[in-house]
């Protein structure tokens, strides 16, 4: 007979009442750390988001997005400046009259709901032995949630990557999933992912090898769904670009390239900066190395990404590779860039969760979080941490392949296809 305090924690509704405590002290901690960050002077939260916003009140006023002479040959990786394209301030004079801190929570919560929609999606496409299965899979992502070093830091500085568990989640979504509206989601946010931030956009070279891949060696008939949310993303940042110009002109976009072209001279060698190149640069002590090796990274990157994508049979193990050199498409990787690997952890977990393997993925997901939280101290740590999801996704994927578990019809039937 097992052990009373075993037999307590096999009691589902125990287990639940523990997550939900677990969940309310992470977020209950999370915002008072937020709220006392906010009132210091200058806020020491939300600065990213303000750099946006302020962007957007300059826009609302007719000027330019863009500070004259923020960026500089010398400048230092650290320095705050707004370097986004035209259509986010645009889209954020909207809201210019919004306090900085309401919009801080507001787009926290956003992120956060966003974030439980892709797990609670990838949760249906599982066998589901009860209508609570999905709880227990959904409430447990986001109770641990604010205990993601990564996750956590992108909230409380208000960054746009703390949307990219949903971006990334809804990639994933479209071709694991294969569902029509999933397709046209994950479309249409990894489009915009791709026109705020720039790195995620290698992703779209990924399903534009993906899509190949299926239509070639896969003989399929008809629009590979790889194409169709790769055309969605296409569209979507088309449409954006387009409005853009309609509402400011094309002076903003003129001002935003003179931004890229004198960010190639800005110092961006930084312990903050994980990026091959930075870090590179720092073991041999010579600053001048990141420039000259940022773009050969650049380049590998992409060729890599066109190799997962036709060589890996996981659709999910290769979109997760993928993922991960996306962050490193840029010469700057800030620390909490590895965020977007979120969906896929909780992809791994969903796979093995009432199979075998369990307690494998889930050692190997506690200690990515673990290392995460090393990344306070040592940002670079935070790559270990990503290998270890990475190592999780592909363990997932060759149990799932060696016992398959996944019903063949609808969203489940992307999940055995991506198995």
């Amino acid at each position: 007979m097992a052990p009373p305090l075993t037999r307590t924690f096999a009691d589902p509704r125990f287990r639940r009442l523990i997550w939900l405590l677990v969940g309310a002290l992470g977020w209950v901690g999370l915002v008072a750390l937020g709220v006392a960050l906010l009132a210091k002077d200058p806020p020491q939260a939300g600065f990213d988001l303000a750099l946006i916003l302020d962007a957007g009140r300059r826009v609302a006023a007719g000027a330019s997005p863009y500070v004259a002479g923020a960026v500089s040959v010398g400048t230092q990786v650290e320095s705050l400046f707004y370097s986004y394209p035209p259509p986010i301030a645009q889209a954020a004079s909207l809201i210019g009259g919004v306090s900085d801190g309401v919009v801080l929570l507001a787009a926290g919560i956003g992120a956060v709901a966003g974030f439980a929609i892709v797990v609670r999606s990838l949760a249906a496409g599982a066998p589901i032995r009860s209508p609570w299965d999905i709880v227990d899979v959904v409430l447990p992502a986001l109770a641990l949630a604010p205990f993601i070093y990564p996750f956590a830091i992108a909230l409380l500085f208000g960054n746009v990557d703390a949307w990219f568990p949903f971006a990334y989640g809804a990639a994933l979504l479209a071709v694991v999933g294969g569902s029509r509206p999933w397709r046209i989601v994950g479309g249409m946010a990894l489009g915009l992912a791709a026109l705020a931030k720039l790195y995620p956009g290698l992703l779209l070279g990924w399903l534009a090898v993906r899509g190949l891949l299926a239509w070639i060696r896969e003989g399929r008939t008809g629009l590979p769904g790889e194409w169709t949310t790769l055309a969605i993303a296409l569209v979507t940042d088309a449409a954006a670009v387009g409005l853009s110009v309609l509402v400011g002109g094309i002076g903003p976009w003129a001002d935003y390239i003179g931004v890229l072209r004198a960010g190639v001279g800005a110092d961006f060698v930084s312990t903050l900066n994980v990026g091959p190149a930075s870090q590179l640069a720092q073991l041999v002590g010579d600053p001048t190395v990141a420039t000259r090796v940022a773009p050969l990274v650049a380049v590998i990157a992409i060729l890599l990404t066109a190799a997962v994508a036709w060589r890996l049979r996981s659709v999910a193990v290769s979109l997760a590779v993928a993922a991960t050199l996306s962050l490193v498409l840029s010469p700057i990787t800030w620390f909490h860039y590895p965020v977007a690997l979120l969906p896929f952890a909780a992809w791994a977990w969903i796979v093995v969760r009432q199979g075998n393997g369990r307690g494998t993925v889930a050692g190997l997901l506690a200690g990515a979080a673990i290392l995460a939280a090393a990344a306070i101290a040592a940002p670079v740590v935070v790559w270990l941490a990503v290998a270890l999801v990475l190592v999780a996704v592909l363990r997932a994927s060759s149990l799932a392949a060696a016992t398959p578990v996944w019903p063949s019809s609808d969203l489940s039937g992307g999940f055995a296809q991506g198995s």
